[in-house]
């Protein structure tokens, strides 16, 4: 009975990594052509039994997980496993650096979900603040893939291999900012100057304790 159960314990496990391959590039595709429709697509998933969630999709935080998971893949395929980036004891693992990326790039999307709520004046709680969390992974999924390329981009022994990093990073990052801008004009009901400051504010604001926490992490190092 036991090997029965691991047999179909197995099964399960290699169908969700096939409909991983599948759904992936469908999820990317998806945010990529109509990101504020998956944005909303994922406030109404979230009224669904949980067995019917995202059944034509990844589910938003999964989506990230994969596309900062590609990114990582490809930075260790093209750079090695660190590359020449001194880190931390703790991120010595690759499973150890993709999960703080994770975990670094989580903070976006909290973020922005907890100013939503701020400026909606709804009281925070878990299931208030899981559907914008939600739809925040969808359209910060893709600026975490084309940040961690840009890393390795810049890395390459190419002419200007620099500039073709900027250039995808700032693009990644006007497309990130405007998806925000329009999300908060549409559900906070504020004009265009209002919505694009409060991305750009959260955005920064979030930026600089990123960096905060990272000089907290890297100090001993330097010292």
């Amino acid at each position: 009975m036991d090997f029965m159960k691991l047999l179909k314990s197995l099964e399960e496990l290699l169908y969700e990594v096939m409909v991983m391959l599948v759904f992936y590039p469908k999820t990317l595709w998806l945010t990529f052509r109509y990101p504020q429709r998956m944005m909303d697509y994922a406030d109404t998933e979230l009224g669904d039994v949980q067995s019917e969630q995202y059944i034509d999709t990844l589910s938003p935080p999964l989506f990230l997980m994969m596309c900062l998971a590609i990114s990582h893949a490809i930075e260790v395929a093209t750079l090695g496993k660190s590359g020449e980036v001194i880190l931390p004891s703790f991120l010595a693992s690759t499973e150890n650096l993709l999960a703080f990326r994770v975990l670094v790039f989580s903070v976006f999307p909290l973020m922005m979900a907890l100013r939503l709520l701020y400026g909606l004046k709804i009281p925070l709680d878990r299931e208030t603040l899981r559907a914008p969390f939600y739809a925040q992974c969808f359209v910060t999924a893709p600026l975490a893939m084309c940040f961690g390329i840009s890393q390795s981009i810049r890395q390459f022994d190419v002419q200007n291999s620099h500039v073709f990093a900027n250039i995808l990073i700032l693009l990644a990052l006007i497309w990130y900012l405007r998806q925000q801008a329009q999300w908060f004009r549409s559900k906070l009901h504020v004009g265009p100057f209002r919505s694009w400051a409060i991305a750009i504010m959260i955005f920064f604001i979030t930026a600089v304790l990123l960096l905060i926490a990272a000089g907290v992490l890297f100090l001993p190092m330097i010292t």
